[in-house]
């Protein structure tokens, strides 16, 4: 999938210190997603919101939201997924005017299709009041709009622009959100929250219209990558109902799980330590990230063209050895990041924990749950590189084992007592890492054959 996310190699070029770090910035963006920036503003939010409204109806405002979060990844996982081919299809074939009219589809299609569910779940089987639904429905539809428009984020070349979007979308969320709870309650933080939402995929369309100004063809013309390409669209599937699995498991088997309003449920013990370890994977992914579509890419765009341009035998040898050596300092920056973070948030767990008020027992899930991250950081960079060289067959593969062994071994552990929570997810992101690590080592082993052998596009 090469050919999206270049531009940010136009961010590293000068050097400087204010370029570095506004390309970092903007790899931590992209690759961390607003799921992850979501939590954050979540996090802070709930505790402002603690000084004006009772325990039940925060409880019901947190579980509405990590509903529609989840929802709006399974969701749109699969679109997101093909809508990156058909961009990185469009950047390679010199038709990047074609790249709107997809995003404006996109967005359509999620927005259909989210209106849909969240009207049905938070109408039928939510007790929570008509305006609270309303609001609560329609977040479930700005959710899904802005993660089909973070598929076009690593397109665009003004990262400052992305940032700023995010920091003013979550920053107005929660302060309406906080405002408004101080008068209309429950109803109000939702309300709020919508609102910064809003104003968050204003913004994002703003910046990727200005970028994308020429737009030709059909709005869902990238419908037709769904029937060439339905392991993709899988792909996008079983990873994210992988993310998700474990949490409906905790919701309703586990024992300290808590029934909030109709069908929403919570598991306090687990939600809050696999949150606040979630936050540990940006730094990794904004490495890796940054990587890739800098060094890796290049490389990579380097190989393919000595081959196409019938380069002898020892360059594509050479060009194959650049690729590898790119790849792996890629692998390196990460495991030394990532692993570092991982490090310190485990020794510095008790003090770092101390702010959010968390319990022994979450304290423990919160470090085995660390582990967890790390893991899934790793097999996400390789499932990463598997799109690049086009394994989609392996990729599909290694999510599926994912959700597999997530669902069961999670089912496993959630009946038995605390000291295992946590596990099952550690176990399968480490059994998923080892699959796609071994398919992306065979890829690079045997990288001339599949380079030359006629295979299907």
């Amino acid at each position: 999938m090469a050919g999206i996310g270049f531009q940010l190699r136009r961010l590293t070029a000068p050097r400087t210190y204010t370029g570095v770090l506004g390309a970092y910035a903007s790899a931590a963006a992209i690759s961390a997603g607003p799921w992850i920036i979501s939590i954050i503003a979540l996090m802070v939010l709930t505790w402002l919101l603690h000084q004006s409204l009772p325990g039940d109806q925060i409880r019901l405002f947190t579980a509405s939201v990590t509903h529609v979060y989840a929802f709006a990844l399974i969701l749109t996982g699969p679109l997101q997924i093909v809508l990156t081919r058909y961009t990185a299809d469009c950047i390679s074939l010199k038709q990047e005017d074609r790249i709107f009219p997809s995003f404006k589809g996109g967005v359509a299609l999620a927005a259909i299709l989210s209106a849909i569910l969240g009207g049905v779940f938070f109408f039928r089987f939510v007790h929570a009041g008509a305006m609270f639904s309303v609001f609560a429905a329609g977040l479930l539809v700005y959710v899904s709009c802005i993660f089909v428009a973070s598929v076009y984020l690593s397109a665009l070349r003004k990262y400052y622009g992305i940032v700023f979007a995010f920091a003013a979308g979550y920053g107005s969320g929660v302060i309406a959100a906080w405002q408004l709870a101080l008068r209309y309650g429950v109803n109000g933080a939702m309300g709020g929250l919508l609102l910064g939402h809003l104003v968050l995929f204003v913004f994002l369309v703003i910046c990727i219209r200005r970028e994308l100004r020429t737009s030709v063809g059909s709005a869902f013309a990238y419908m037709r990558s769904f029937l060439k390409f339905p392991d993709l669209m899988l792909c996008g599937l079983y990873y994210n109902v992988g993310i998700w699995i474990d949490k409906f498991l905790f919701w309703w088997l586990s024992q300290s799980n808590v029934r909030v309003s109709g069908a929403l449920h919570a598991a306090p013990d687990y939600d809050l330590a696999i949150y606040l370890s979630l936050l540990s994977i940006a730094p990794g992914m904004a490495v890796f990230i940054l990587q890739v579509e800098t060094d890796f890419a290049e490389k990579f765009h380097d190989y393919f063209e000595t081959v196409n341009q019938g380069g002898t035998l020892s360059e594509v040898i050479s060009a194959k050895r650049r690729l590898i050596l790119s790849l792996r300092d890629g692998f390196n920056r990460l495991l030394k990041v990532q692993g570092v973070t991982t490090a310190l948030l485990v020794i510095y767990a008790n003090e770092l924990t101390s702010w959010f008020n968390v319990s022994f027992i979450q304290i423990g899930i919160f470090r085995i749950t660390l582990f967890g991250t790390f893991l899934l950081v790793m097999f996400l960079a390789m499932l990463t590189v598997l799109f690049y060289f086009n394994d989609r067959r392996g990729a599909l593969l290694c999510s599926f084992v994912f959700l597999l062994a997530n669902g069961i071994l999670s089912a496993v552990t959630v009946v038995q007592n605390e000291a295992w929570y946590g596990f099952g997810f550690v176990v399968a992101a480490g059994l998923a890492l080892f699959i796609a690590a071994a398919r992306v080592n065979s890829r690079l082993e045997n990288l001339e054959y599949h380079t030359f052998r006629i295979q299907p596009a």
